[in-house]
């Protein structure tokens, strides 16, 4: 799958640390992903910098998550989609779900007072057994 050569900025990186791992580019994505996974679950666990005072925000929390989340998107699509060099056209027919997924967020999430604050209880967590609060 590895079969030709990728270039421009982001795509020319992740060729050039395939190259120089011996690996395609397809399992440099994946070393990434899997990184950038560590600082979504981080951002989401700790309530402080670790090693610091500094309280970490909700704010903060989304951007994190948004910011990665659209780095992760663009891997997946650019590399495992294979739509990194293909015509645009391509492009935004697969990204024409994201406006679905965006208006479900705004209507469930962020319309509704207590979107993320009152969750039913099929969907939040039971953490009186979790071995995160002993």
């Amino acid at each position: 799958m590895g079969e030709h050569k990728y270039t421009g900025p982001i795509a020319g990186t992740f060729q050039k640390m395939a190259d120089l791992i011996g690996k395609d580019v397809y399992f440099v994505n994946f070393l990434i992903l899997m990184f950038l996974t560590l600082f979504e679950v981080a951002a989401v666990f700790f309530t402080q910098i670790p090693f610091t005072e500094i309280d970490i925000t909700r704010g903060a929390v989304w951007g994190v998550l948004i910011i990665i989340g659209v780095i992760k998107g663009y891997g997946i699509a650019a590399f495992f989609m294979h739509l990194k060099g293909d015509p645009f056209i391509y492009t935004r027919t697969a990204l024409f779900p994201v406006l679905f997924v965006a208006l479900m967020i705004w209507g469930i999430g962020l319309s509704n007072p207590d979107g993320i604050d009152s969750l039913p209880a099929w969907c939040t967590p039971n953490w009186d057994y979790s071995y995160v609060t002993e």
